[in-house]
């Protein structure tokens, strides 16, 4: 072979080689934390309001050490310390300090007690930049949060000077916070912090405007000009954090439950629309959304979500949870259900609309399930106390036919008709029902239209058929 090709393909191999090694570059966090205790330390991913653990170690010398591999992905990490005395005590919230990770060494310092107010970002641009405004930022809301307060006090009282020096004051600080981000993120315009930094931003709210019209034009201008653009900050709570203070927006401690309602429904109107600019972030945020309101227990809101914004995620070959989430809240009272038929214990096959009655209960359940487990005998109860005759459906979402039959022969459901095809989620039923989660229950009435989706005991036992 000739030499020259002989050296072009070992100077090639070299940077291949090379490359790999640079492309697969781990990277360490290393944090000393004064009067930290002797327990493990907890490194995970934050991604909204959920926090997944990764890794966890023990401090040595009050120093601990992680290490993330050249694959991470982008992101705020949380580090959970542990709880101090009186949390123990009180059963309250470990200490903990979120971080971004973006490519680099991250050494810190910082103290158990006071992990945010007391961290010193020793290497590490990203977080000097993103702790740098999370502080500056704190003194910004306790200060407009004071001086909103004295705009809308004076405004009451007959002290024009006073009112006017509030205003002043009130105005000037709004637009040193937002000369403040401006500053902060040109100068680090390649900072992952510097993304998270801006989408901060408020609108003007003039203090010579009324508390309704500054909340009028909050709701108005809020949204717009925001970047919901990069996937990569899903990965933190940046979002999620700015949803949930417009949200807030429309609530007032005097609204009835069917007003409250009504204002999150004009929310979610107005937020989905503005933040549809990658497929990713929206559906993250329809999730969360989806999430809070079942939280809250407002069908209402999410049988309008599911009505409207159902057609708007992506489509798959397959339902992706959030689909089914969304097409089960359009499975509100008084639409139908399809029939379907599925074998029972024996093997033999079962079809709905042979067996229903003037009225139903279809249970989607499992036997892995422990609400499920938890709920039956409760159902059982529920059964016997009602007026009219409910016959009962149980539709399994065990793969074991063994695990199914004994988990029936030790939940003793009688007279059931316990049916499955032992597909789990995959299953068409489970398909066609939309099933995220189990238990699930509809109850229907003989045309098969759904009377109630009871999800809890206590919605259950609301109901008298």
């Amino acid at each position: 072979m000739n030499k020259n090709l002989i050296h072009i393909l070992t100077c090639l191999t070299s940077i291949l080689f090379f490359s790999s090694q640079l492309l697969a570059q781990d990277f360490t966090l290393e944090i000393t934390i004064e009067n930290q205790p002797d327990n493990l330390i907890t490194l995970g991913e934050v991604k909204g309001d959920k926090f997944t653990p990764i890794d966890s170690a023990q401090a040595e010398n009050n120093v601990v050490r992680f290490t993330f591999p050249g694959n991470t992905h982008t992101g705020v990490y949380r580090l959970i310390l542990g709880q101090t005395l009186v949390a123990k005590v009180m059963n309250e919230a470990p200490q903990q300090l979120d971080l971004i990770f973006n490519g680099e060494n991250i050494i810190l310092k910082t103290d158990f007690n006071a992990p945010e107010d007391r961290l010193q970002v020793i290497l590490s641009e990203e977080n000097r930049v993103w702790h740098e405004f999370k502080r500056r930022e704190i003194l910004f809301r306790e200060e407009l949060n004071t001086l909103e307060k004295e705009v809308d006090y004076y405004s009451g009282k007959n002290s024009s000077e006073k009112l006017a020096a509030s205003i002043e004051n009130y105005n000037r600080l709004q637009k040193r916070r937002d000369e403040f981000i401006t500053e902060i993120t040109d100068k680090n315009n390649q900072l992952l912090a510097s993304r998270m930094i801006l989408l901060f931003r408020e609108p003007f709210l003039d203090g010579y405007l009324s508390p309704e019209l500054r909340k009028k034009i909050f709701q108005t201008e809020y949204l717009k000009n925001k970047n919901f653009a990069n996937d990569t900050l899903i990965y933190s709570q940046v979002y999620t954090d700015i949803i949930f203070s417009y949200l807030v927006s429309f609530n007032q401690k005097n609204y009835t439950p069917v007003q409250r309602e009504n204002e999150y429904k004009k929310a979610v109107d107005i937020i989905l629309p503005a933040t549809n600019q990658n497929p990713k972030v929206y559906e993250f945020i329809l999730d969360y959304l989806i999430h809070g309101f079942e939280v809250l227990q407002m069908g209402n809101v999410l049988s309008y979500i599911g009505e409207n914004y159902a057609e708007t995620v992506c489509k798959t070959d397959e339902k992706t949870t959030l689909e089914r989430k969304l097409l089960s809240y359009k499975m509100s009272p008084g639409t139908s259900v399809p029939d379907f038929t599925l074998n029972d214990i024996n093997g033999d096959p079962v079809t709905l609309s042979e067996v229903q009655k003037e009225k139903t209960l279809l249970l989607f359940w499992a036997s892995w399930c422990p609400h499920c487990n938890e709920m039956i005998p409760y159902i059982k109860s529920w059964i016997k106390q009602q007026n009219t005759p409910v016959e009962t459906v149980a539709i399994s979402l065990d793969t074991s036919a063994e695990e199914w039959k004994n988990a029936i022969a030790n939940l003793k459901t009688g007279a059931w008709f316990n049916v499955s095809d032992l597909q789990e989620w995959d299953g068409q039923v489970a398909t066609d029902y939309n099933i995220y989660a189990t238990p699930t229950l509809f109850i229907i009435d003989k045309n098969r239209k759904i009377i109630a989706m009871p999800v809890t005991t206590k919605d259950l036992a609301g109901l008298s058929l």
